[in-house]
């Protein structure tokens, strides 16, 4: 193998083998992570917005609920964008360390590299996963961890996800085909 090597170069990141036991994975997330962040600045400030107004008896009381309903999924949306990004981030799986170091959007952590249950390739789920021809509907290569936990490295077709799935098989990790 090259010093460094690319496995994976795709819209939804990039997968860079740096040694036969090193792995860096760039998988930032999704759309509607970025919706929800644009989304609830607006709903708070509106949400405010229409509760002065009701509190100066400018507007009837009932109009409050939609300001509640905004909060509401406005924090809803957080929560479940939140959830999401400890999905994503960039990825340093160093097996000869025995460490996976995730650096997402506002966090950092380091997790152990002994606690990875195997790596899966599941077909993305939704419409999103539909494909015109059978073998090439996007997948997620994911990590399972022991508590359950999944980290998504990245997304593609099965024959672009390969190389990468090779290259974690010749490191020692179980993998997991389509079906489980």
């Amino acid at each position: 193998m090259e010093e460094r090597e690319t496995l994976l170069r795709s819209e939804e990141g990039t997968i860079v083998a740096e040694s036969p036991l090193v792995l860096v994975c760039d998988c930032p997330g999704g759309f509607a992570d970025t919706l929800v962040k644009l989304y609830a600045p607006f709903a708070l400030v509106a949400s405010i917005l229409v509760s002065v107004i009701v509190g100066l008896r400018a507007a009837p009381f009932p109009i409050l609920f939609v300001a509640i309903l905004w909060t509401t999924a406005a924090a809803i949306g957080n929560r479940i964008a939140r959830r999401s990004a400890r999905k994503h981030g960039r990825f340093r799986i160093d097996l000869e360390r025995g460490e996976i170091v995730q650096e997402g959007r506002g966090f950092s952590r380091t997790l152990d590299a002994r606690e990875l249950v195997h790596a899966a390739t599941p077909v993305v789920a939704g419409v999103e996963g539909e494909s015109t021809e059978p073998g090439f509907e996007p997948r997620w290569l994911v990590l399972t961890m022991k508590n359950g936990e999944e980290l998504r490295l990245g997304k593609g077709p099965a024959h672009a996800l390969r190389p990468v799935v090779v290259f974690l098989r010749e490191a020692g990790v179980p993998v997991k085909g389509p079906r489980g």
